[in-house]
C-alpha cells in the first residue's frame, strides 16, 4: 500500500446533488501531478453529509470507470453498524483497493465496542484496511491497547492506522513490519512524521501535489527541509477550513467541485 494518499473532495452540483462525474477531473489531475493513491469519501470529502445511498452511488460510479494506475481507498463511517456492513459488502466487490474504517460520530462507543464494530466491519472484507482515530470529530478515542487487541487477533488485512491523536503513544505498540502509521491530515506534518508515523493522508496535496510528495520523502529520508516553506503550505491550505479551500481552489482551475453543502458552503 502506498505510504502518501490525498483525500479528494466528493464533486456537487450547486443544489449541493452528486456530481459524479465531477471525480473524472480531479483523478486525472492528481495523477498528473504524480500522486498514487486517493481516499474518497474522507472526511475532505464531506463523508457524514452523504446518505449511505449517496455513498453507494459513488462505489457504483467508480465501478464503471476505468482508473489505471492509481490506488484507490474508500471512507467507510456509519451511525450503525447495518449501514457500515452495507458499504463494506458494496466495497468488496468493487475496483476499490482499500478501505478507511472510521469510528461512528456522536456515540462516543466503549473500546469493547469499538473493537467489536471493527470485527464486524473486518468480517465483510478481504481488501486492505486502515482505521481512521479522529477523536476530535467523533468523540471516541482508540486506545493503544485496543489497536493492540485488534492487531493480534490476526486481521491480515488490518495494514494501518490514520492517527489524529498522539503518535507518540504508539512507540511501543508491536505492530507489523509493513504496517502505515498514517498522519491525520497535514497539520504539524513535522512533528508527527518525528513523532512515528511513516506515511500520510493529506488535504494538502490537492493543492499542492508534487510539494507534499516531495515532503514527505525528505521527512521520512531524513532529508533536510525547509521548515518554514513547509507550514507556509500547509497553513495556506488548512486555515479556516481546508475543504473550502480545497473546492476553491480546484473550481479555479476550471476543474468543477462545486459548493460544500451547508451549513459549511
Amino acid at each position: 500500500m502506498k505510504n502518501l494518499n490525498v483525500a479528494i473532495p466528493t464533486p456537487f452540483h450547486d443544489d449541493e446533488s452528486l456530481y459524479l462525474e465531477g471525480f473524472n477531473s480531479i483523478v486525472e489531475h492528481l495523477k498528473n501531478n504524480g500522486i498514487e493513491s486517493l481516499l474518497v469519501s474522507g472526511s475532505t470529502g464531506e463523508q457524514n453529509s452523504m446518505s449511505i445511498d449517496e455513498r453507494l452511488q459513488i462505489i457504483d460510479y467508480f465501478n464503471k470507470q476505468n482508473f489505471q494506475n492509481i490506488e484507490l481507498m474508500f471512507g467507510v463511517s456509519g451511525a450503525r453498524t447495518r449501514d457500515a456492513i452495507k458499504l463494506m459488502q458494496a466495497l468488496e466487490k468493487s475496483v476499490f483497493d482499500a478501505i478507511l474504517v472510521q469510528f461512528p460520530l456522536y456515540i462516543q462507543p466503549s473500546q469493547k465496542q469499538a473493537i467489536a464494530y471493527v470485527n464486524e466491519l473486518l468480517s465483510h472484507t478481504t481488501k486492505k484496511v486502515v482505521l481512521y482515530n479522529n477523536p476530535a470529530r467523533t468523540g471516541f478515542n482508540l486506545s493503544v491497547e485496543s489497536l493492540n487487541e485488534l492487531v493480534s487477533q490476526q486481521h491480515s488485512n488490518l495494514i494501518g492506522l490514520k492517527e489524529e491523536y498522539n503518535v507518540k503513544r504508539h512507540k511501543n505498540t508491536q505492530l507489523p513490519d509493513d504496517f502505515i502509521m498514517f498522519a491525520g491530515g497535514d497539520v504539524d506534518l513535522i512533528e508527527k512524521i518525528l513523532g512515528g508515523c511513516n506515511g500520510l493522508s493529506s488535504m494538502v496535496g490537492n493543492v499542492y501535489p508534487k510539494e507534499i510528495k516531495q515532503i514527505l520523502n525528505d521527512l521520512l529520508m531524513k532529508k533536510p527541509v525547509d521548515v518554514y516553506k513547509i507550514n507556509q503550505l500547509i497553513d495556506e491550505v488548512t486555515h479556516y477550513q481546508a475543504v473550502i479551500n480545497i473546492k476553491e481552489h480546484y473550481n479555479s482551475l476550471g476543474i468543477k467541485v462545486g459548493p460544500c453543502r451547508s451549513p459549511i458552503n
